[in-house]
Parts: structure tokens; sequence; C-alpha cells
């Protein structure tokens, strides 16, 4: 018995601890997480799903194939958790850029998904609450070009800092029951359920970027410009998710043979204010002493902006085969879209150089499988996979007067939790990868590809010691 709990104790500090080192290494290496020059824009690069379970799932939102995480955009999900459940994870990813002949690389990475969900085992209601990084503005990149006026020229763009989301949500969840057949008797059965969630959320973050001119002739001034977007946004997302037996079946002694069931689901996000205070310095720079200096301010702007971000709605649903032994196999499409052609009018100020604002959509697929368990062994692995196709809100100018192009995107994604061994909870240590590109229709315009690896643990209570209830000690 001693063993086992110390077995268990050192499993769980080793997974948190893995995590949390992992996180912070990753953070001291190199907090950028998106080196891409179209992450210059003020409100940065979206960087999707970052927990290794959604992931794995190539960022599924309205529909949870099955009840151990909870999903930061499906307020809804909380509700179906049997327990308790604190997550973290963090990622690492390699990138490389290319633009018609010039390609650059980079190893980066950070912290992912964070988040607590409360409740009383087994209850249909849940508080949730976490923190999870919604954009990154962070890049390194130059070229170099040569001007007949000032001779051989080094362009830098670097950046700092995103946007992080905060959020806290309530759900609650029903289910109805209904008698099967089980030979000559019957079977009371939980056949159909409802979980809504609501949740509000707050954006915040410094987006900032420095862009330098730098001129091989010392008898020019190199020019730097420095742009700070310091963001804060409110708002609330409303989620939905539900299942419905099809079939099920149960044998003379009301032992369960199989069943088929169907998910559903969706989530909504109503337009919100994005609010956005503004510095824009433009000076002129020598380098003393190995240190860029600047001698000149040839202008400086300082502001407060506001603009509005689209609604955002999302839908989906799938089947899934239950089989006697445990065993499950599940298929989820989801689809979402949210139209930012309006945002060219209100968010002009955070799209720069050749970029617009457009209607962007997703689409995903995913596949959940767990196996049957084997004589002895309770707990089991699941694995995943998905593949997700989408049309980023970015428009980009292409030379000759031509209308602008979308940058498009297609990512392919693999991974598995696995319970804890030796714990007697349903605690999970989770895996996950996904492979995707950015691309437009004009290949030499500009090409992203990365691959991204993701760990995290999602802990969770033993029945003999359950968190956050009262207990009365001798």
């Amino acid at each position: 018995m001693t063993r086992t709990k110390f077995q268990f104790v050192s499993t769980i500090r080793w997974a948190v601890g893995s995590v949390c080192i992992w996180g912070l290494a990753l953070g001291m290496w190199g907090q950028e997480t998106d080196f891409s020059p179209y992450a210059r824009f003020g409100l940065g690069t979206h960087q999707g799903m970052l927990s290794p379970g959604l992931a794995s799932t190539v960022g599924l939102v309205s529909v949870t194939p099955d009840n151990v995480f909870l999903h930061a955009e499906q307020p809804a999900s909380a509700a179906g958790l049997a327990n308790p459940t604190f997550q973290v994870s963090a990622h690492s990813q390699r990138m490389q850029l290319s633009e018609g002949e010039r390609t650059s690389n980079a190893w980066t990475g950070g912290p992912g998904n964070m988040g607590l969900v409360v409740k009383k085992p087994r209850s249909n209601s849940a508080l949730s609450m976490g923190l999870t990084p919604l954009t990154s503005k962070a890049f390194s990149v130059q070229r170099a070009a040569e001007d007949s006026l000032v001779g051989n020229l080094l362009e830098r763009y670097e950046g700092t800092g995103g946007v992080a989301r905060t959020h806290a949500g309530v759900s609650h969840g029903w289910r109805g029951k209904t008698w099967f057949q089980a030979g000559t008797d019957s079977v009371l059965v939980s056949h159909r359920g409802l979980d809504l969630g609501a949740q509000v959320d707050h954006w915040f973050g410094d987006a900032r970027q420095i862009s330098t001119l730098d001129l091989e002739d010392p008898s020019f001034r190199d020019v730097q410009t420095v742009t700070s977007f310091r963001h804060r946004a409110a708002g609330w997302i409303l989620g939905a998710q539900g299942f419905q037996v099809l079939q099920a079946k149960y044998d003379d002694n009301k032992q369960f043979k199989g069943s088929w069931v169907m998910r559903f689901g969706g989530t909504y996000s109503p337009a919100r204010t994005l609010n956005t205070d503004y510095e824009r310095l433009v000076q002129s720079t020598l380098p003393l002493g190995g240190v860029t200096t600047g001698i000149d301010t040839s202008s400086f702007e300082q502001s407060e902006r506001a603009g509005t971000v689209p609604q955002k709605w999302t839908v989906g649903g799938g089947i899934q085969r239950d089989g006697a032994k445990g065993n499950r196999i599940g298929i989820f499409a989801d689809v979402h879209g949210q139209d930012w052609s309006e945002a060219n009018t209100t968010l002009g100020h955070l799209m720069d150089g050749d970029g617009s604002w457009g209607d962007a959509w997703s689409r995903s697929l995913a596949v959940v499988w767990t196996p049957a368990r084997k004589p002895g062994k309770v707990n089991r692995p699941t694995y995943r996979m998905g593949i997700n196709t989408s049309t980023l809100p970015l428009r980009i100018s292409t030379q000759f007067g031509a209308p602008p192009v979308a940058l498009e995107e297609w990512r392919v994604s693999a991974g598995v939790n696995k319970p804890l061994a030796g714990s007697r909870s349903a605690s999970q240590l989770h895996f996950g990868m996904d492979f995707g590109k950015r691309y437009t229709v004009l290949e030499t315009l500009h090409t992203e590809t990365n691959l991204r690896i993701h760990v995290g643990v999602t802990l969770t209570p033993f029945v003999k010691n359950l968190w956050l209830t009262p207990r009365l000690y001798d």
C-alpha cells in the first residue's frame, strides 16, 4: 500500500514538474511562437489550440469526443467532466518561412493552455476558469536589398508579446433516461443529454514590434520604427453540446453489448470591442559602442483606438460506436466561420503593409479510438488524429494590380492520452503533435510550414481524496 502511494505521488510530481519546467525553459529559450512577417500586424497570428488533446484533433471546437479535457472555447464542456479537473500543458515547434528563393527557420515554444474545473463528483453543474495564449506577435526575420540611391541595406523585423485570454464560465447538463430491452427484461439507461454553458472572457496583452532599416553606407543614418499595441477586450461565449443514443444492446444478463451514439454541438460569440493603446515612434539611429541608439526623433504618435472583432460561430457533430469491452471509435466533423471583411474599416490600424482583412473559415475532421479492455487492466490509452483546412482572415496584395489572395492553411494531427501509472484516479498524461502549412495560390508569394509537439497533464482526485470537499478530522 505504501509503495503504491509512493509511486502515485512520484508520478504526479514528475508529470507536473516536467510540464512546468519544460514550459519555463521554452519561455526563457525563445518566447516567440510565430516568426511569420504577417505576425507584424497589430493583433498577431492566432495560435490555435495549444493543449495536447485539442491539438491532436486539429482544434475541434463544437463537440467534445470524450469527457477528459476542459475546452477553453466550448463553455459546455465542463459539465460533461465527471470530476474536478486541473490541466496544464506546454509546446514546442519547428517553423520554416519561404518567400521566393529566401528561406528562414527557427525552433520556438512556450506554455499552452491552463484550466481548472470546480464541481462535485458526478454533478451535472460546474464552474470553470483558465488562461490560454490567443495570438502571438513575436518573430525575428530579416532580408537584404539593394537601392540605386543609398546602396546596400538590411531590413530587420523583430517583435515580442501578443494577446492572452483569461476566461471563467458556468455550465449545467441534463440527462434523460429510458428503458432498453435486455432479453426478457429491460434496463434503465441515460439515452440523451444536453449540456449548456456560458463563459465571460478577457483579452489582454502588449504586441510590440521593432522595424529597422540598416544602411551599409555610413554617411546615411539608420531608421528604426518602434510600434506598440496594448490590447484589451471583454466578451462572452455561449456553448451547447449533446448526445443521443441511437441504438443499444444488452444480453439476457443485462450486460452491455454495444451502442451507437450521435453527438452534436455548437458555440456562438458575439462581436466585441477591441480597445488599443497605440504608440508609434520613428527615429534615426546610430550604433554607439555596439548599441543601437536613437539620436533624432522623426515622428511620434500616441492614441487610443477602438475597433470591432466580428462575431464567430461553430457547429459540428459526429457518430461513435461503443463496444462491450469498453472499446470506442468515433468520427467527428466541425466547421466555423468569422467574417472579418468589415474589420477593414474599424481595425485598419492593425493591418499594416500589403495586407487586408477577409472572411475566415475552418473545417475539421477528427477520429478518436479507445481500444478494448485487457484482462486485469481497466485503464487504457485513447488515440486521436485529424485533418483541418482553413482560410485565414488575412488577404495579401500581389503585384501588377491583381486582386489580393487569401492565406490558406492545412494541418494534420495525431496524439494519445495515457493514464498515469500507479494512479487510482482518472489523471492522465497527454501527448500530441500537429503539422501544417500556410500558403497562397501564388506559391512564390508566401509559404510557412511548422511542426508542433505538445505535452500536458490532467489531474483529477481519487474518490477517497476529493478536492474542495469539507472534512471533519478527529
